[in-house]
């Protein structure tokens, strides 16, 4: 709806004004649209996870879970999901009419996201490249994603970057999230999203019915878990041991402080104490408590990450080594990331 109301409104705008550079402009954007689909449709595969359910007379219910994934090397590596692909018992993508096997390498539960492995890839097929260094996209520009939808062949759909966001109600997010304003529904989720340069900007991880709106994952913080995956299998989140919370600094703005550090915990190791202004972690500014999850999220378990606090009116930074943290779940939960990974994705679901 959005792309068909924002091109009409071009269009009626080049006529009403019989101004040629505004019809050039049209068919400009017209052809960009084009040229990125074009760029990126031979990366996008529809991917189906089949389950076995318990049995009833004699005969194993199967449930089928459908989504959009996509290409992202030449070994056949794919990007899913998890909430289509975690915990399945076979799982395979179809590429131009073909199905092929693939087995899954790995699943991050918070982030939603599953790395497959397709195990005799197409012979001729595109990639997307995740560069975790592009720089986040202005709002208001132009998103476009690339899915299957249904049992459609990859499909494009235009909306606009609406917002950044750490949290959605009371959820707070592992890291910060793109919202669109493009809708994945019916088989959509999963796919990539690009912005009208043609450069990956992130990957369709959950949607927002109540705003026909989508969030993606950003590609630096996809860039980690692509890594993560490939090289361990799955998520090793860090944990340094503190509590955080925000009140008034001295200067009467809001301001994060360590409201706890564990005893024996790599912050107290460190040195951190209960009452720190917590300026910055590893290069991170922290102005919000929303902002450290995302912080957290992009430090290594095992590794040292620089934490830099204010005590007496003093800058002082802190080498802290994060340890592995403990997870709570083996299965992803979809609604425990926002309000539903999709009502829609629900109804992909089918019994057989």
């Amino acid at each position: 709806m959005l792309c068909r109301t924002l091109l009409i409104c071009l269009i009626s705008g080049a006529l009403a004004s019989h101004a040629a550079p505004s019809s050039s402009s049209v068919l400009a954007l017209q052809q960009r649209l084009v040229d990125v689909f074009d760029q990126a449709k031979d990366s996008v595969v529809r991917v189906k996870a089949a389950f076995a359910e318990s049995e009833v007379e004699g005969s194993t219910n199967i449930l089928l879970r459908v989504g959009s994934g996509f290409f992202i090397s030449q070994e056949g590596h794919v990007l899913v999901n998890a909430s289509r692909a975690a915990g399945a018992d076979r799982i395979w993508v179809e590429y131009r009419g073909k199905s092929y096997a693939a087995e899954a390498l790995g699943h991050d539960r918070m982030t939603n996201i599953s790395l497959l492995k397709v195990l005799q890839p197409p012979e001729d097929f595109s990639i997307i490249s995740i560069d975790g260094s592009v720089p986040y996209p202005k709002l208001g520009t132009i998103a476009i994603a690339i899915a299957c939808p249904l049992e459609f062949q990859p499909t494009p759909s235009m909306g606009i970057f609406a917002g950044r966001d750490k949290k959605l109600g009371n959820q707070v997010f592992p890291t910060e999230y793109i919202r669109t304003s493009i809708s994945v529904e019916a088989g959509q989720g999963g796919c990539p999203i690009m912005d009208i340069n043609g450069r990956f900007v992130g990957m369709a991880v959950a949607s927002v019915p109540d705003l026909n709106a989508s969030y993606c994952l950003p590609a630096d913080a996809l860039a980690k878990v692509r890594d993560d995956l490939l090289f361990s299998g799955r998520i090793i989140h860090g944990w340094m041991g503190f509590e955080v919370s925000e009140r008034l600094n001295t200067d009467h703005e809001h301001a994060v402080y360590l409201s706890k550090v564990v005893d024996a915990a790599p912050a107290s190791d460190a040195g951190l104490q209960e009452g720190d202004h917590l300026i910055s972690i590893e290069g991170r500014a922290i102005n919000d408590v929303t902002d450290v999850p995302g912080a957290i999220f992009f430090t290594r378990a095992n590794q040292y990450a620089t934490i830099t606090v204010r005590r007496d009116e003093e800058n002082l930074d802190f080498s802290v080594k994060a340890l592995p943290r403990e997870e709570r779940f083996d299965v992803i939960d979809s609604t425990e990331f926002s309000r539903a990974i999709s009502e829609s994705d629900k109804a992909q679901e089918v019994a057989q």
